[in-house]
């Protein structure tokens, strides 16, 4: 299993960081390796959303549980997938002095053979820089188009 956790500062205040991450259809716009979103049924505070991505060896769908914690904090759980074993994570959101925001993203996942370890690092340590600088982009962009 694979564990990472990465933390950026962005230039926008929490609130609107948090609203981009609710936004789940939306991010096959600006994340190139996923190929499409389903958000699936709420309840309360809790979405189901299905995901297909584009893991390079293969394309996988699977579905997440994200709970979400106004404004600061989104966590989820992996409901079921293709190749899969688990996938947990947390965004926590922070305010900067500077009324920006300090993202911390942590994720647990593992992944069946014959994938296994080689992808886990991949998905969670190499591909973790390019994931949150383009959720970090893509609030600053939305943000400075805001009236």
């Amino acid at each position: 299993m694979a564990k990472a956790q990465r933390t950026i500062d962005v230039a926008v205040p929490p609130e609107a960081f948090f609203g981009m991450l609710q936004d789940y259809a939306r991010y096959p716009e600006f994340l190139p390796d996923v190929k499409s979103v389903r958000v699936g049924p709420r309840a309360g505070d809790a979405v189901e959303v299905t995901y297909r991505l584009d893991a390079k060896v293969k394309t996988i769908e699977f579905t997440l549980l994200h709970v979400e914690k106004p404004p600061l904090r989104v966590d989820w759980k992996l409901l079921r997938g293709e190749l899969i074993r688990r996938d947990e994570g947390t965004w926590t959101l922070e305010r900067t002095a500077q009324g920006g925001t300090r993202a911390t993203y942590a994720i647990e996942m593992s992944f069946a053979a014959p994938f296994g370890a080689a992808l886990e690092r991949a998905l969670a340590e190499q591909g973790l820089p390019g994931l949150l600088l383009r959720f970090k982009q893509r609030a600053e962009q939305l943000h400075r188009a805001a009236p």
